[in-house]
């Protein structure tokens, strides 16, 4: 179930590999899609819960997903323009998020029963975690008042992400039966 062991070099170098492509399809991708469709945060959500689920897979053990969500969220808020207290809020949803995501699902049976109810209720729940910063964030810097005026657009915005992290997870089960001879 959880294993708080040192990671093999091998497991180090696969956090390593879905990290970078958590970090460059943000940058590049996100920037991207961004600016067509007004829409934020789809290529963290959508590719960063596809490679949440690939990892957990592919890695089998507790804590990957958790490092690499915390290594991606870090490096991409290193590099923005604005280092703030808003980035690094966000920040600290994304690795809440991969946190949630391997507790649940590897808390809830081994990864070689994989069943699509968990992948979902994992990615449901995580997504949703990892809007609860951003959440905070707002509360305490909008006040109680100016909170309640923003929670209807902050519903929107969580509902959004949870269903993003969704469709991340679904394109995660539709790849990885593709990619998990590849370890």
């Amino acid at each position: 179930m959880f294993h708080w062991t040192r990671y093999t070099s091998k497991e180090l170098a696969l956090v390593s590999i879905f990290s970078s492509l958590w970090v460059v399809s943000q940058l590049h991708l996100g920037t991207i899609i961004g600016a067509l469709t007004h829409v934020h945060g789809v290529a963290n959500r959508i590719v960063g819960w596809m490679l949440m689920l690939l990892l957990a897979n592919m890695g089998g053990r507790f804590g990957m997903v958790t490092l690499m969500a915390s290594v991606s969220a870090l490096a991409t808020r290193a590099i923005r323009r604005s280092f703030s207290l808003y980035s690094l809020t966000v920040g600290l949803g994304y690795s809440l998020g991969g946190l949630v995501f391997d507790a649940l699902y590897f808390g809830l049976g081994t990864h070689e029963n994989l069943s699509v109810k968990r992948v979902i209720l994992a990615s449901t729940v995580s997504g949703l975690v990892a809007s609860a910063p951003y959440a905070l964030f707002k509360l305490f810097s909008l006040g109680f008042f100016g909170f309640i005026a923003y929670v209807p657009s902050l519903a929107h915005s969580s509902v959004r992400g949870v269903i993003m992290s969704l469709m991340g997870s679904m394109v995660g089960l539709f790849v990885l039966p593709r990619v998990s001879g590849v370890s």
